[in-house]
């Protein structure tokens, strides 16, 4: 009896230790999944799946909102989905901000044979908001970057029959003797082209001449100080951008 006993002893241990050893494997058989799946998102998934703004944007496209918050002027969600024919093709469950206060924003531009331009604003306090940009195609997610927030809607503001749309990164700040100096803040112009968004070089070159005197190159820099003045000039730019209104 004692060793009936002994036998039926040692076959549990070995069952259990057989089991753990299973629920190990299966385990990390699932974290080698959801590593391939982006565990991440099938985490927020399973928390945001009851709780998520829709929004229905054209081509097909539906974007899914989470973890709102609401700063009384504007608010904002740290959890973004985007989807098309029932098909996911980018999460972000990142600390960024996406906005949608703007009506000139999102932004879709058709740039193919099933492919997409996609321009979301982000908010980016305390700096200026700026435009994430997905490049999308045959419902995947080809590669990503950022472009400054667009100031209105797109015009043909040199005449040559292409649109622009018109962005700048920052805002200037004044220094100096009684305030009289400022950033140098270029206007960047990108034509809307079948083949998506384009930076007219040549035009935004042009223009900040305009504005400036000479061309500085590009990017906001305070090293190439400006006086003051050029803001007078700037502010007529940007009302021309919006039609002058």
């Amino acid at each position: 009896m004692i060793k009936e006993i002994i036998i039926l002893s040692s076959l549990l241990t070995v069952l259990v230790s057989c089991s753990q050893t299973t629920k190990k494997e299966t385990n990390d058989t699932l974290n080698t999944s959801m590593t391939t799946e982006t565990r991440e998102a099938i985490i927020q998934k399973e928390i945001f799946n009851q709780d998520l703004k829709t929004i229905k944007l054209d081509f097909d496209f539906i974007v899914y909102l989470g973890q709102e918050e609401d700063f009384q002027k504007f608010k904002t969600y740290t959890f973004f989905k985007l989807t098309r024919n029932n098909t996911t093709i980018f999460i972000d469950s990142s600390l960024t901000e996406y906005e949608f206060g703007n009506k000139l924003f999102p932004i879709i531009i058709k740039t193919g044979n099933n492919s997409f331009e996609l321009l979301f604003e982000i908010n980016d306090r305390p700096n200026k908001n700026y435009l994430k940009r997905l490049f999308i195609k045959d419902n995947k997610l080809v590669r990503q970057d950022k472009l400054p927030t667009f100031e209105g809607k797109p015009i043909d503001i040199n005449q040559d029959g292409i649109k622009e749309y018109a962005g700048f990164w920052d805002y200037s700040q004044v220094w100096g003797d009684d305030n009289n100096l400022t950033a140098y803040n270029p206007i960047l112009y990108y034509s809307v082209t079948t083949k998506g968004l384009l930076l007219d070089s040549l035009l935004t070159r042009e223009r900040n001449e305009m504005i400036y005197g000479k061309f500085y190159g590009f990017a906001f820099s305070e090293n190439d100080e400006q006086p003051i003045g050029v803001a007078e000039k700037f502010g007529r730019e940007l009302k021309l951008i919006n039609g002058g209104q």
